[in-house]
């Protein structure tokens, strides 16, 4: 080590080793420079499409979306993943201004992941949640039993429509 720290000298370099970055600075980074982008659905929009879901259809490419997301004393939000059809992972990380319960935020993320593939005009998506309740609300398998998850599914399902999933 000393060898390299002598060799540069001659030439007048220096070197200064580079200190470690820590997570959430790259995060908190990120969050700084995105800006918001409302694509959600107009009420007339929403009232006019159909209430079925969309099953996958083997002719159209394929991406796909990871989402998680946890909430505790120091704040909540979420990572989401969103893979294009060439394998290429685009990473996002969503700091939440609001609290709120692991339900929601993981129902949050969902929402953003589905606003972003709809806004890169994604046409069939397969989605990955490791959050129990938000997937069997959205397959039907639970019912959304409070109004704030009813709120959050039916939002979903606005969203939904525009996919094959």
């Amino acid at each position: 080590m000393i060898k390299w720290a002598i060799a540069p000298g001659k030439f007048d370099i220096s070197y200064h080793p580079k200190l470690a970055e820590k997570g959430h600075v790259v995060a908190d980074f990120i969050a700084g420079f995105t800006y918001p982008v409302d694509i959600s659905p107009t009420p007339e929009a929403a009232a006019s499409s159909s209430l079925g879901t969309r099953k996958v259809k083997p002719t159209l490419p394929v991406w796909t979306l990871y989402v998680d997301a946890s909430s505790n004393q120091q704040g909540c939000g979420a990572r989401l993943v969103l893979t294009t059809l060439d394998k290429v992972a685009m990473e996002y990380v969503l700091r939440f201004k609001f609290k709120a319960s692991n339900n929601e935020a993981e129902y949050e993320a969902l929402l953003a992941g589905l606003r972003l593939a709809k806004h890169l005009g994604v046409k069939q998506i397969n989605i990955f949640s490791d959050s129990q309740l938000v997937v069997n609300q959205v397959t039907n398998n639970f019912d959304a039993k409070n109004n704030s998850m009813a709120a959050y599914l039916a939002q979903t399902q606005l969203l939904l429509k525009h996919f094959h999933y």
